[in-house]
């Protein structure tokens, strides 16, 4: 029978289609054949002119800035979306409401290699995304013009990537995101209905529960939403409670998060051949107090099906994968791996 599943957060419904489910692994890519265009990739080592001055950038000691030597580096947008301004300007016209797009975007690259995605980088390397990550949230949450900063990641065409190196994106704006408000409000309705961290309370029930849970560490909890949107939709929760990505503690919690997030992009790039896929960081607003309701958290979304009349119409998604299915599919994948590294 299929079934509708609601999402304890958000209140929104999710239909799972039992009835026409799918096997995980059907959803293993094609090989595909890439070409690595070295020679025209403005994120490789000695193409640093090609990009904005760097704002970041972890390097060798005595390298100078803008050339080779370096192990990750953050630039500018050369096509940015939104522009930080002296002073914004609006204007209304009858009933239309127009603003300028005041903020900033910044490319993360991951690493000097062209062809070295997350999941096949060393885990030394994975610490230092996370690094980039903390360093530049930091740096945008103390500018008093922006209200939320949005760390993402789009692999592959389908998921939105427009050059084949790997790199993260921030989104440093001057309002809080739609889709963000739905989550927020969820949160701030469960706290006043039950004095409880509604994420925290997620985590109890999956745990619970078991069968979502695809790893954990001593500081995070990887699993398969109850109400999974979309086929291998996961999770990466700090066990911690914590509303803001800026909290993270970098003694504690910074190799922890790298660990479980390199380990869940290897599941999906082992066991279904390099899906594309985005993720992206939801954090707490920078203004305001939300310490007590809200939970920061990253979400991974595959892009293994599309949104077609149904979800466009309704805003419901219909998700052909039961969740406890891709989570077992994930964990075996994760576990087998982790075997075979300690046996190496």
């Amino acid at each position: 029978m299929p079934q509708l599943r609601q999402d304890l957060i958000t209140g929104r419904w999710v239909a799972v289609a039992t009835e026409r489910a799918r096997r995980p692994d059907s959803f293993t890519q094609a090989a595909r054949e890439t070409v690595a265009a070295r020679d025209v990739c403005p994120f490789c080592p000695g193409h640093e002119e090609m990009t904005p001055p760097e704002v970041l950038a972890y390097r060798t000691t005595g390298t100078p800035a803008n050339a080779p030597g370096w192990s990750i580096r953050v630039v500018p947008n050369l096509y940015a979306a939104f522009k930080l301004s002296p002073e914004g300007q609006e204007r209304r016209d009858g009933g239309f409401w127009q603003r300028d797009a005041i903020g900033t975007c910044e490319v993360l690259i991951s690493s000097p290699d062209h062809r070295a995605p997350t999941p096949l980088l060393p885990r030394s390397q994975v610490e230092e995304i996370v690094q980039s990550y903390v360093d530049r949230y930091r740096v945008h949450q103390r500018n008093p013009v922006l209200e939320y900063v949005l760390i993402l990641y789009n692999h592959g065409r389908p998921a939105g990537a427009s050059l084949e190196h790997p790199h993260s994106q921030l989104y440093a704006i001057s309002l809080v995101p739609p889709n963000f408000h739905e989550e927020l409000a969820g949160a701030t309705r469960f706290q006043a209905e039950h004095g409880a961290c509604v994420f925290c309370r997620t985590i109890e029930e999956e745990t619970r529960a078991g069968v979502r849970i695809i790893m954990e560490n001593e500081g995070f909890v990887v699993f398969a939403p109850f109400a999974a949107r979309t086929p291998f939709e996961t999770w990466i929760v700090p066990k911690r409670h914590a509303a803001s990505f800026g909290d993270l503690d970098e003694q504690a919690d910074k190799g922890a998060f790298a660990e479980v997030l390199q380990a869940t992009l290897q599941g999906l790039y082992r066991g279904l051949n390099d899906p594309p896929f985005n993720y992206f960081i939801h954090s707490a607003p920078l203004k305001g107090d939300y310490a007590h309701e809200y939970h920061w958290h990253l979400e991974i979304i595959p892009k293994l099906s599309i949104a077609a009349g149904f979800e466009l119409g309704t805003g419901m998604w219909i998700n052909v994968v039961k969740p406890e299915d891709s989570a077992a599919f994930l964990r075996e994948r994760i576990e087998t791996l982790a075997r075979e590294g300690s046996a190496a």
